[in-house]
């Protein structure tokens, strides 16, 4: 049942919006996703379209109406912050939504819209919204690690994937050609370039922290009187036995740095990986290369450069 969905966030794909996780299709204790892979966990129910950090929250990234249809009930007013124990758990029981928006498309679908910015929702039960419409902003309200809108569809009451058309009872897909997604076109290709597994890369004068990221984002660039030469990279929903390969490239041509990690021991939600010297940068430019390197080939890859003056 098609229902041409539109684009879901006012953001570029792949650069400042990225998917990081599905629904999950396993009925049991493990978590698969709809495709078959990893991009899931126990229980999941929804699509998680993430930012990079708070910081991300607090310039705002909207979050849009993906088809036509009326505002059945919100809620607002619940903080956004990150939740790192059980303990943080535990203070959103019963709001594990957060801020959030359930909308009855006139599909015949229906859409929930959890973790939104606190202050930030847009409409309000009884509101008719049409495709785009902003309804609120990204944020981290309930249950969160990091910041991103959580969007479930179901019909007749049950959860369905609008990147298969299917119900988790189908199960997933090893095909993707056998997917009949809800997405329209637009969308489909938005998101497709937001199912990146690199969310940024750099070259800084040490290396940045992951707790440091997800709050403030990435670190400044690389600069001179830096006492150190690092590049780095921050990587969503590697899979096991992928590899990081990290180059980094001095103003006169030469190999300062080419490291590649050990493989990965099993399926990582969030990755952070660096690579350098403990060595001044000299003026010009330095250029810095990262791939994911998947059974030897390189599934992902990306380039960034940083100019030092003398």
């Amino acid at each position: 049942m098609a229902a041409d969905l539109a684009v879901p966030l006012d953001c570029r794909p792949g650069v400042e919006c990225f998917v990081q996780q599905y629904p999950d299709f396993d009925a049991g204790p493990e978590a698969v996703d709809p495709f078959c892979g990893t991009k899931a966990y126990d229980g999941h129910d929804g699509t998680d379209i993430r930012v990079l950090s708070m910081a991300d929250v607090e310039r705002g990234v909207p979050v849009l109406a993906i088809g036509k249809g009326r505002v059945l009930r919100g809620r607002d007013g619940i903080a956004d912050r990150l939740l790192r124990t059980e303990g943080d758990r535990a203070t959103v029981a019963g709001t594990q939504c957060g801020n959030g928006l359930v909308v009855a498309l006139s599909s015949g679908l229906e859409v929930q819209y959890c973790h939104l910015k606190q202050g930030s929702i847009a409409v309000r039960p009884g509101d008719t919204v049409e495709p785009g419409d902003v309804l609120g902003m990204v944020g981290a309200s309930g249950d969160v690690g990091f910041p991103h809108v959580h969007l479930t569809l179901r019909r007749d009451g049950a959860v369905v994937d609008p990147a298969t058309g299917r119900t988790p009872s189908e199960g997933c897909l090893l095909d993707p050609a056998g997917a009949e997604p809800l997405w329209g076109k637009a969308a489909q290709d938005w998101l497709k370039a937001a199912d990146d597994p690199i969310l940024a890369i750099g070259l800084a004068g040490a290396p940045p922290s992951y707790d440091r990221l997800v709050e403030a984002g990435p670190p400044a660039d690389l600069k001179a009187g830096d006492g150190a030469t690092v590049g780095w990279g921050w990587f969503a929903n590697l899979v096991a036995g992928d590899r990081v390969h990290i180059v980094i490239t001095a103003p006169d041509g030469s190999i300062l740095s080419d490291t590649t990690s050990e493989a990965l021991d099993r399926s990582k939600a969030a990755v952070m990986q660096f690579s350098g010297r403990k060595r001044p940068p000299l003026p010009g430019t330095y250029r810095l290369a990262v791939e994911v390197l998947r059974s030897g080939r390189a599934v992902a890859q990306r380039q960034a450069s940083v100019d030092i003056d003398g």
